[in-house]
């Protein structure tokens, strides 16, 4: 990050209170980001806070925004800066570009700098360095920034802090991430402000999704879902996995998904045991169980899905034990699962399960782990000694694993005002439903 940060940045707008769009894909529903804005400012008061948005991506994918970015705009600008503004409840967005906004941004973006204002109520201005220090800066000694790790589409925050300490270790590599080289710019710009954290204030209320988050998650969860059940169809010893991924990629990419959750995992045999397999390369075998775990982005929220079945259509005595195992340990934190619960009481419930199975070793070994929180990120923002509420949306994970092999069960959950619905149950667990399942046609025909 160069010390001239407002050099590059070249025009601003402020955001406006807009009118709610129709559900769809990329489509900007102005009010929900305006209601989220303001419930920052409510945490902030006369405070200021700045959120970096992602750069563009260098490798061949559309491009994603930050989520914490996303959240509280809806605009995909790559470059972009987050100007909030505590005093003035105002909130304006720093572009790096001095000509209209580049046609070739993903989502609404901004395509026309003449019909801007027209369009989306934005006022634009000049002098930005000036502006930038005694206008936006003075009126508080209290700045939020991210200073902690910011979260992406794979990753969650602790988690992308350890994929920097990785880097660190490395013994050619010295920078840290773009966002905490931004934030020391600012330090160094104004020592005299005292900075704090946003991420715990964007934790709070991303931890809660709206109803407007909720239809994306429902779509997302139904869209995952098929393309999982199209993955299974038809699966035999001799295919590769790479064939289920395409499969399901298929569905992801026709029913309108924006892109895939994650990398997807879909091992076979012994590639079950390695936890985040992304090779896809095998070629299966008779007597073998292969895993897919799988997601769907649909307008930046995210669906997680794992099922395990037999490749050659029916699972082995000692499979199907530890299959019926997970199974249960599933329905039974599902069926516990509302508002007041906390995940330590579900990893009881699921403990219960692993003992009358006897497997209560294996799942000590995991770490009693039973699932993770999913929403714009595919590892959400939240913390798992904390009660659920209505709208939060948790992933039940409940997995096992031998030396030969590991079989796993995952759904997104969404939790409701009187207990849980299951956005991704259109894809079969039960056994005989997976074999029903495993027996018909898929779409391609050559598989």
């Amino acid at each position: 990050m160069s010390k001239n940060l407002v050099l590059w940045i070249t025009f601003f707008f402020t955001l406006a209170i807009f009118p709610s769009d129709p559900l769809a894909q990329g489509s900007f529903n102005k009010e929900e980001f305006a209601a989220r804005r303001a419930k920052v400012f409510e945490r902030i008061g006369d405070a200021n806070a700045v959120i970096f948005a992602n750069e563009k991506h260098r490798y061949p994918l559309k491009f994603r925004q930050s989520p914490d970015f996303y959240y509280l705009t809806g605009i995909e600008e790559p470059g972009a800066v987050l100007l909030l503004v505590g005093s003035a409840k105002r909130a304006i967005i720093f572009a790096n570009r001095s000509e209209p906004w580049n046609a070739d941004v993903e989502g609404p973006g901004i395509f026309d700098r003449k019909d801007a204002a027209e369009i989306y109520g934005i006022a634009r201005f000049y002098g930005l360095d000036q502006f930038f220090h005694s206008f936006a800066f003075t009126r508080s000694n209290k700045i939020y920034v991210p200073l902690t790790a910011p979260d992406d589409l794979q990753f969650a925050r602790d988690e992308m802090l350890s994929l920097e300490g990785a880097s660190l270790n490395h013994p050619l590599n010295s920078n840290f991430s773009r966002h905490k080289q931004a934030v020391d710019v600012l330090k160094k710009w104004m020592p005299e402000k005292t900075f704090f954290d946003i991420n715990p204030i964007l934790d709070e209320l991303r931890w809660v999704k709206t109803p407007y988050e909720i239809e994306r998650m429902r779509l997302a969860g139904k869209i995952g879902a098929e393309g999982v059940k199209e993955a299974i169809k038809g699966t035999k010893a001799g295919m590769f996995e790479y064939e289920l991924e395409a499969a399901a990629r298929y569905i992801y990419v026709k029913r309108g998904a924006r892109g895939d959750a994650f990398t997807p995992i879909v091992p076979s045999g012994q590639n079950t045991l390695i936890l985040h397999y992304e090779k896809n390369n095998r070629q299966m075998k008779e007597g073998e169980v292969v895993m897919m775990d799988y997601g769907a982005d649909y307008d930046y929220y995210v669906s997680d899905i794992t099922r395990t079945w037999p490749v050659s259509g029916k699972f082995t005595p000692e499979q199907e034990k530890m299959y019926r195992c997970i199974l249960e340990a599933r329905n039974a934190i599902i069926a516990m699962m509302k508002p007041g619960i906390k995940v330590s009481e579900m990893k009881n419930v699921a403990e219960t399960v692993y003992k009358r199975y006897g497997f209560e070793k294996e799942f000590n070994d995991s770490g009693r782990y039973v699932g993770h929180f999913v929403g714009m990120s595919v590892h959400d923002v939240g913390k798992d000694e904390t009660p659920f509420v209505a709208g939060v949306v948790y992933n039940v994970e409940p997995l096992i694993q031998d030396a030969k092999q590991h079989l796993r069960l995952e759904d997104t959950i969404l939790i409701t005002a009187n207990g849980a619905e299951n956005l991704t149950a259109n894809v079969p667990a039960e056994i005989a439903e997976i074999y029903a399942l495993q027996k018909m046609k898929p779409l391609d025909s050559n598989r």
